[in-house]
């Protein structure tokens, strides 16, 4: 019975864990984008982006590292790390879409400022 409901919040703690990285880069990305000042050759756009998609790739690779140093190293079970193994990269894949979408709103909703540059 213990098994099962560590298996279930260590699963859970994978998607946690994606949702919070996919959060936190997206601010981070916003504060970034934010410290770059405006140029008038508009050579700040292509900097703000290259951040954006930058942020973009290593969002699923920090959500896979932070689970499995958090998480996955202290299983013992064999069949506990292949359900947390699966459940990392769907954490991974869930982290990079909801940072695009949230990304995507962004950009759209200030279209004039200095995140509506990042598509």
């Amino acid at each position: 019975m213990t098994t099962l409901i560590l298996a279930a919040f260590s699963t859970t703690s994978a998607y946690i864990i994606g949702v919070i990285v996919g959060f936190v880069l997206i601010l981070v990305s916003a504060l970034v984008a934010n410290l770059i000042s405006f140029k008038p050759d508009r050579s700040d756009v292509k900097a703000r982006k290259t951040w954006f998609w930058v942020l973009n790739i290593l969002c699923p690779v920090f959500t896979f590292l932070i689970a499995f140093l958090l998480v996955y190293i202290g299983l013992r079970a064999h069949n506990q790390q292949t359900k947390y193994m699966i459940a990392m990269s769907i954490a991974s894949v869930i982290s990079f879409v909801l940072y695009l979408v949230l990304g995507f709103i962004a950009a759209k909703a200030n279209k004039h400022g200095k995140i509506g540059n990042w598509f």
